[in-house]
């Protein structure tokens, strides 16, 4: 079974990761949130362990382009057949909901653009619900078996 949920993973404890990344990272996906009811930013690949520990994952083109730009990167991560958060039985994710969720990227984008390169503690705008959320894997649906590993670069059948 595929991912059942829209999540982010983003390029935490790489060396980038610090107050201004994670400020972004928290306010885009909340900002994406409130655009898109199937967006939610509690589930999803839970971070490494420390920072030694991404270190071996920069070859993941989220952490990367986040390293290399000194910016906000994320990867997209969506369902293949239904959203945990919203189901629709009779469509399931359909075309016309994936076109919808990369409109409100967007406009998501938009939202934040004005504070890509800002200066200073400029998250002291944010409101509390804007925050960071730290990831957790502990999704429960019959069937649905998250990823142990935190990125697609890393996954191996589970029975190898």
């Amino acid at each position: 079974m595929g991912a059942v949920l829209v999540f982010f993973s983003g390029a935490e404890k790489t060396p980038v990761w610090g107050d201004r990344i994670k400020h972004l990272h928290g306010y885009f996906i909340s900002c994406f949130q409130r655009a898109n009811s199937d967006v939610q930013k509690e589930i999803g690949y839970p971070p490494p362990d420390s920072e030694e520990a991404a270190l071996k994952y920069m070859n993941v083109a989220t952490n990367q382009v986040s390293n290399r730009f000194n910016c906000l990167g994320l990867t997209l991560e969506m369902p293949f057949k239904d959203c945990a958060t919203n189901p629709d039985p009779e469509r399931g994710f359909s075309p016309d909901r994936a076109k919808n969720l990369g409109r409100n990227l967007v406009e998501a984008l938009g939202d934040v653009y004005p504070y890509l390169r800002a200066e200073g503690e400029f998250w002291s705008a944010f409101g509390e619900e804007d925050a960071y959320v730290v990831p957790t894997d502990s999704f429960k649906e019959e069937g649905f078996v998250m990823l142990k590993k935190r990125f697609y670069s890393d996954v191996r059948p589970t029975d190898a």
